[in-house]
């Protein structure tokens, strides 16, 4: 059997060459329809035909009816913003009226008079007035000559021992602190073993400051009793190594001033025979 093979060079044609129908669009339904039933004269009415389809406009407004509101609640604060933008608008059209002046009424048969003086005289008491009588009668405020502002400087900085010291005030001296300050000072004497540097000055130190020490929690109740009220002087008295070493020095001097005294009679006995 031979094989047939057409080319079609004037258009869309069939075999028998006839011009087939070429549909671009329709608005006809390409699928066969269901013929059921008759459809009557207001179900036509209601329908519309959307590129062939038929649509019913109940159908639609029951499904789009229940869609919720996607639009956004006004809140309570943002309602109160706006009332209060329109009174103030209300407000700012309304005529301004003449300010007036607070009164105040005394009522000087109150019970609470009484207290009111006391107030006004206790305020009185703190006033320039009280504290200086004659405020009134001066022309201006007193004054401080050339001469003697340095004075009054000097007097103000001797207070603290300075500024790169840190404002160290001046303590106030007992009798019990000087006797520790001069323990402290003549600390070399108590140890000779140990090595003490120089003391920078002779006399007391005047800007000192004393710090209170910390017992620890380890230690026991009696150390820190012990330790408490004592001072330099009694921890001194109270320690028997200190008091033996203090007896064999005090007995050294005695020998060495006897030893002197001798030469100090035999040259008087001296001048006496030479005198004769």
């Amino acid at each position: 059997m031979d094989s047939m093979f057409l080319l079609d060079s004037t258009g869309h044609r069939d075999i028998n060459d006839e011009q087939l129908s070429c549909i671009i669009y329709s608005r006809e339904p390409q699928f066969p329809e269901k013929k059921e039933g008759i459809i009557g004269d207001d179900q036509q009415k209601n329908e519309i035909e959307f590129f062939g389809l038929r649509l019913n406009c109940k159908e639609v407004l029951n499904v789009v009816s229940p869609v919720p509101d996607k639009s956004k609640t006004v809140s309570n604060v943002k309602r109160h913003l706006e009332e209060v933008g329109e009174k103030v608008v209300e407000n700012s059209k309304k005529p301004n009226l003449a300010t007036r002046k607070r009164v105040s009424v005394l009522d000087h048969n109150a019970t609470d008079m009484g207290m009111r003086r006391k107030i006004v005289e206790w305020n009185m008491k703190g006033s320039r007035r009280a504290l200086n009588p004659d405020l009134d009668q001066r022309n201006a405020l007193p004054t401080v000559g050339k001469r003697q502002q340095p004075i009054l400087n000097r007097a103000e900085r001797g207070k603290t021992k300075g500024s790169g010291w840190f404002n160290l005030p001046a303590t106030e001296v007992t009798e019990d602190m000087r006797n520790d300050l001069k323990i402290i000072q003549m600390r070399s004497v108590l140890n000779p073993k140990q090595f003490y540097k120089k003391n920078d000055y002779k006399i007391l130190p005047k800007f000192f400051q004393i710090g209170t020490v910390t017992h620890s929690a380890l230690d026991n109740f009696k150390d820190k009793k012990a330790r408490k009220t004592k001072s330099i002087v009694a921890e001194l008295l109270d320690d028997e190594m200190f008091q033996k070493f203090n007896k064999k020095k005090y007995q050294e001097v005695i020998q060495r001033t006897d030893k002197y005294a001798q030469r100090k009679i035999m040259k008087k006995m001296k001048k006496f025979r030479k005198n004769k």
